[in-house]
């Protein structure tokens, strides 16, 4: 598994390679920061900062799917 520690490490490595990732993933990155214990794992993270995470099909992004369908319906 994947650490916080080496997702930091990962992102300012590619960064120096592709710069517009900073402003990409500066958000992302400020919340890999602001954990204390780097040692988790990132589907540790995920759970303190579910809004990252890459699986679509977690609770948080179903909810916000569905949010985003009733506002669409009553927007029309």
């Amino acid at each position: 598994m994947i650490t916080v520690k080496q997702e930091i490490h990962r992102l300012v490595s590619e960064s120096k390679n592709n710069p517009h990732i900073v402003s990409n993933e500066a958000g992302y990155y400020y919340d890999l920061c602001s954990v204390e214990n780097k040692d988790i794992t990132l589907d540790e993270f995920y759970k303190l900062f579910p809004y990252h995470n890459p699986d679509y099909n977690s609770d948080y992004w179903n909810q916000q799917h569905k949010k985003w369908k009733e506002i669409w319906n009553e927007a029309n």
